[in-house]
């Protein structure tokens, strides 16, 4: 059996076919200290979970070979040491959105985002979820389920 690596920045998984949408992303995430992966559809995304823990999984709904609701689905049945926040990203309407299990996942991202709202959910999500301590002020929070269902 495979070993998972250990890190101790929040460490996000970014599944999206689309290499610039990825790369724009990665690069954003990078900047803020997280140590980020890439994906280009959900069978890499399954095999990439068999090998390191992620706080963030940031998944693209529409993708060739494993789109995201047959990545979500296998996601569900996996048993991992750590339970990831999912953001599902899409340019589906909202009758998409309604197929989605409430309880997997987090919040969705409506592309076209806009790209500092997206690290900032992403960021504190993954700060909150292991515990670290922000450098911002202490006044901010990470956003509610609600604020990042609406943010983008």
């Amino acid at each position: 059996m495979a070993q998972r690596s250990v890190t101790t920045l929040p460490r996000i998984l970014i599944v999206e076919d689309d290499l610039a949408i990825r790369g724009m992303l990665a690069a954003a995430l990078g900047r803020e200290g997280l140590v980020v992966d890439g994906a280009g559809d959900g069978l890499v995304a399954l095999e990439m979970l068999a090998t390191a823990t992620y706080a963030v999984i940031v998944v693209d709904l529409m993708m060739p070979r494993m789109d995201g609701f047959a990545f979500l689905d296998a996601f569900a049945k996996l048993s991992l040491p750590v339970r990831p926040l999912v953001f599902v990203m899409t340019a589906y309407d909202d009758a998409a959105l309604l197929k989605l299990n409430g309880a997997l996942v987090h919040g969705y991202l409506r592309k076209p985002f806009d790209l500092d709202q997206v690290v900032k959910i992403i960021r504190d999500a993954g700060q909150t979820l292991h515990g670290l301590q922000r450098t911002a002020p202490a006044a901010e929070t990470a956003p509610s389920a609600d604020e990042a269902r609406n943010a983008c």
